[in-house]
């Protein structure tokens, strides 16, 4: 089977558009996608008209943001409803904190010289915030920046020493919210990429993976080690998780730089997630 489960679009910080993904599907021969854009519901419909135009069978997710003792996590949702009035109001509600965060930002460029039209910036959103990429994308359209470098950029003007950073004062919900945010929308919720909470918080961790609220696990994910793949399996197993995994392609907006349907993910992610009911 070919497939991606972990996709991210222009409806966040991906710079591929939903069809774009879908065209990229198709010359991949994918059996089945999940967009699971962070913290948005906005551009499902458009996914499963996509799907269908395509003949790609897709799953409505999103990738929710949580913090939990200071450190800011990922929830996947899995076969969320797609037409919910609390997610879409959820979504627009973040939407719009962004879309005035990022007005911030933009004046803050051309204070120090950066003279771009704000409505040049809006044009790289495309149905989602102008996450930080985004922003760097139009700085390298106008020739301030050479877009092969828009990533390893973002700590000099984004990081808490950067000429334009502006704290996210977003409130988050914590871990327990969010999962009872995806079940009550019909949800499975899936600990994302949980080696990136161990960087940050060994102990909060184990808590997470150990969590009675989780369904599951990405467990197949760029960014897991051999060692983490073999304690996180250990624990599915014994707590009869679901486990789950693709590429988190961003296109060009991409640390790893891995590739759309980019990790080697064993069939059996595809059942298990296909055919929940």
């Amino acid at each position: 089977m070919n497939f991606d489960f972990h996709l991210h679009s222009t409806f966040s910080d991906g710079s591929s558009t939903m069809e774009d993904i879908f065209i990229k599907g198709k010359e991949l021969n994918l059996n089945a996608i999940a967009i699971t854009d962070h913290d948005t519901t906005l551009g499902l419909n458009l996914e499963q008209e996509l799907s269908e135009k395509y003949d790609i069978p897709c799953i409505p997710a999103a990738e929710f943001t949580a913090v939990e003792k200071g450190v800011k996590l990922h929830v996947l949702g899995y076969h969320i409803d797609k037409d919910s009035k609390e997610l879409y109001n959820y979504s627009s509600n973040l939407l719009n904190y962004f879309n005035e965060r990022s007005k911030k930002q933009i004046k803050i460029l051309k204070a120090n010289g950066i003279d771009i039209p704000e409505d040049e910036y809006f044009k790289q959103s495309q149905g989602g915030p102008l996450y930080r990429a985004k922003l760097l994308k139009t700085l390298a359209n106008f020739g301030y920046l050479d877009a092969k470098d828009i990533m390893t950029s973002l700590k000099k003007y984004f990081g808490p020493d950067g000429i334009c950073y502006v704290p996210d004062e977003f409130k988050y919900n914590d871990f327990e919210s969010t999962i009872n945010l995806i079940k009550r929308n019909k949800g499975i919720a899936v600990l994302a990429h949980p080696i990136k909470i161990k960087n940050k918080n060994e102990d909060l961790y184990y808590e997470l993976i150990n969590s009675n609220l989780i369904d599951g696990i990405e467990i197949y994910h760029p960014s897991i080690t051999q060692e983490i793949k073999d304690e996180l399996e250990e624990v599915a197993a014994r707590k009869n998780l679901i486990i789950t995994g693709g590429s988190d392609y961003h296109g060009l907006y991409n640390k790893k730089g891995t590739p759309l349907s980019g990790m080697n993910v064993p069939d059996f992610v595809y059942h298990n997630l296909m055919t929940i009911k």
